[in-house]
């Protein structure tokens, strides 16, 4: 009875052992996971500022207050985490990981690799994946962005006599997140709605089976500052919005208790 007592506490011990080295391999691994993408994100992340510092800034002061706003038609009735969940292929918690320009299109777009943290709704299989969507905003060639669909270039009566210049420009009613900043989408799976369009999703490598596009970036659209996920639409924050949201805020909060320190 003694003895099978003594081989019974040593084969505990042991697999405790077993156990406590397991665990400390995985927080290992972890650590050295997110050094990587910590080394990763600083480095994409600068790159990145030195080509938008070396482009030509052609935002207008003042130009935000104007029209940031509230998209029109939008309906907070019955704003809840399910019917987000409802209306997207894949509601994630997901970080920035890099940012790309898009050239030859005739919006400024940004290709994104965004790197899932936490499938809140939908393919859980897409956890611990880095896929691409796209952002609004960010730089393109002034001949792109100042040339009308009769060939005619505007771009002198804005400074920027030289087709040629790389210009920077962002959308303020859907505000671009840096790289390294973590957000909530909505997404469903990449889809060009015209040839053009599809030609230049090709180009930008924007037609693969991880490519997605943000469903309602006006509205559920969340970017975390400060510990806690914030609406990216400053519009819904100004005065004239106050008290007029309520289940949107609502949303808003619930994904915070869920999402924001997990």
């Amino acid at each position: 009875m003694k003895k099978t007592f003594l081989i019974m506490a040593f084969f505990s011990i042991f697999l405790l052992a077993g156990c406590n080295q397991q665990s400390d391999s995985t927080a290992e691994n972890t650590r050295a996971e997110q050094q990587d993408q910590s080394r990763l994100i600083k480095q994409n992340r600068k790159v990145w500022n030195e080509k938008v510092r070396s482009a030509k800034d052609i935002r207008l002061p003042n130009y935000d207050r104007y029209i940031t706003k509230v998209p029109t038609g939008y309906n907070d009735d019955g704003m809840l985490l399910a019917r987000l969940e409802k209306g997207n292929q894949l509601v994630v918690k997901a970080k920035v990981m890099n940012l790309q320009p898009e050239f030859g299109l005739f919006t400024v777009e940004t290709k994104a690799s965004i790197l899932i943290t936490k499938v809140i709704s939908g393919d859980e299989s897409l956890q611990g994946k880095t896929v691409k969507t796209e952002f609004s905003g960010g730089l393109a060639k002034a001949k792109d962005y100042f040339t009308d669909i009769e060939g005619n270039y505007s771009g002198k009566e804005f400074g920027v006599n030289d087709p040629k210049t790389i210009i920077y420009s962002t959308n303020p009613v859907i505000p671009m997140p840096k790289i390294g900043n973590t957000v909530i989408l909505g997404l469903s799976r990449y889809r060009a709605e015209n040839k053009y369009q599809q030609k230049m999703a090709q180009k930008n490598g924007l037609m693969t089976k991880d490519s997605y596009m943000i469903n309602n970036p006006e509205v559920t659209y969340w970017i975390m500052g400060h510990g806690e996920f914030k609406l990216n639409n400053p519009a819904f924050y100004r005065k004239e919005s106050q008290g007029k949201y309520p289940n949107l805020f609502k949303l808003t909060k619930v994904l915070n208790e869920k999402y924001a320190n997990k």
